[in-house]
Formats: structure tokens, sequence, C-alpha cells
């Protein structure tokens, strides 16, 4: 008899675990669906006199974001484009058509907005996470708030549409700089001419695999975007702020390879 209470026990423990790796998900995607309406209702509620302010500072975020770290990122793409042709040299790969059927389901359309994603989530979003939740902590959002000011609208939205066109910008950057490093590497080893390997890699960008590329880079940003600035939002005490950094850039990078994965199944299932 006892026997059986304790399967019971430890049926009813797997089944409370399951329940809770299934709700908690969905629990989180509630709340950042909440959250979004939330901002959007912001943006109709947003006076036409703080535009200039809210444009300006996500100029400031796409600087930060994008402009500051486009060296980088091309000599990022540059060391990824080379080392994605040495498995192509050494299976001695030289059509061209297949190389760059090769590079846009690899690298185009799955590990560069990867990759850019990771960077934006670990670099931005985690400076968002830290401001925003110094704010909170010093309570000067309340503050802010008590005065009539939108906290949606003047701290999330320059903040969302900056890290959206930054993620876009830096994709085509490493997408750049990854052409590049492979087309360099293949005509060192493979002969392959440069102009003919860019000229493939031009022909496969279609306005079908473009736009869903760039609808996946669009939510990816938003996501992080979004989770970012939640985090930061529940920020009580000065404590909590280093909670708050991995936790978010954890969820905020799992949701962008889920949304990959989402977009991937639509443009190959």
């Amino acid at each position: 008899m006892k026997s059986i209470r304790q399967v019971w026990t430890w049926a009813w423990r797997g089944v409370e675990a399951l329940g809770r790796v299934v709700v908690i998900p969905i629990d989180r995607l509630l709340e950042e669906l909440d959250f979004l309406a939330a901002v959007l209702l912001s943006l109709s509620l947003t006076p036409r006199g703080q535009w200039p302010f809210l444009f300006r500072h996500a100029r400031q975020q796409i600087y930060f974001t994008a402009v500051q770290q486009a060296y980088v990122f091309t000599v990022v793409g540059l060391i990824i484009g080379a080392l994605t042709a040495f498995p192509l040299i050494v299976f001695g790969i030289r059509d061209p058509q297949l190389l760059g059927r090769i590079m846009h389901m690899m690298m185009y359309h799955q590990l560069n907005p990867i990759l850019a994603a990771l960077f934006v989530a670990g670099l931005s979003g985690a400076a968002i996470t830290a401001e925003l939740g110094e704010l909170r902590a010093n309570q000067a959002i309340d503050h802010l708030a008590a005065m009539g000011v939108n906290p949606y609208g003047f701290f999330v939205l320059p903040r969302l549409m900056g890290v959206t066109v930054s993620l876009l910008i830096l994709i085509f950057w490493l997408d750049a700089g990854v052409t590049i490093g492979a087309a360099i590497m293949l005509n060192f080893y493979q002969n392959i001419p440069l102009d003919r390997f860019f000229r493939v890699c031009a022909a496969g960008l279609t306005v079908d695999a473009m736009a869903l590329t760039v609808g996946m880079a669009v939510m990816q940003a938003i996501h992080i975007a979004l989770i970012q600035t939640l985090r930061a939002f529940r920020v009580r005490a000065y404590v909590d702020i280093p909670r708050a950094l991995p936790s978010a850039f954890a969820q905020s990078f799992i949701g962008c390879l889920v949304i990959s994965l989402l977009f991937s199944l639509v443009r190959y299932g």
C-alpha cells in the first residue's frame, strides 16, 4: 500500500512538473503580449510634441547598437565567412550555384540573424535592462509617471524602434562580411572568381526570402526589446538588477531561437 502511494506521489509530481513546463512559457508569452499591447496603446496616446524626443532617442539607440559596432561586425563577418568556406573547400564543392544556395540557407537566413540577435541581446539589451532597472530602483520612472509621463511611450517605444532598426543594420553588415570572407577563401583555394560568386549570392536574394528574413528580424528585435524592458520594469531595488540581467538575456535569446525555428518551418516546411 505504501509503495502504491509513493508511485502515485511520484506520478503526480511528474504531472505537476510537466504542467509547469507547458504553462510557464505560455504565461510568459501572454505577459509579453500584454506588455506589447500597453506599448502600442502608448503610441496612440503620445502627444505630437514628444515625437521629436522619441526619434532622437531612437537614433541614439541605433548609433550605440549598430553604427558604433559596424566595423566590429564586418570583421566578425569576414572571419565567419572564411570559417564557413573551409568545410566547402574540404568537401571539394566547386559548383557556384550550390555554393550560393548553401550561403543562403546556412548564413543569410539562419545563422547571421541569430548571431546578430545574440549580439543585440547581449550588448544593447543588457544596457537597456541595467539603465531602466536603475531608474526603476531609484523610483525615477514612478516620479515621471506621477507627473503624467507615460513610461511605456517615454522609455520603451524609442528603444523598441532603435533595436529593430539596429538589428536589421547589423544583419546587413554581417551578411556583407560573410559573403566577402567566403568569396576570398573560395577564390584562393578553389579559383572561383569573386564576381561570379557575388552574382550567384545576389541572384538568390528573392523578394519572398528577403521578406521572411526581415519579418523574422523585426519579430526578434521586438521580442528582445520587450523582454529587456519588461525585466527592467520589474526591478524593485538595486540588488535586483544583477539578477535581472542574465534572466533577461537568456529569455530573449531563447525566444529569438524559437522565432527563427518557426520562420524556418514556414520557409522550408
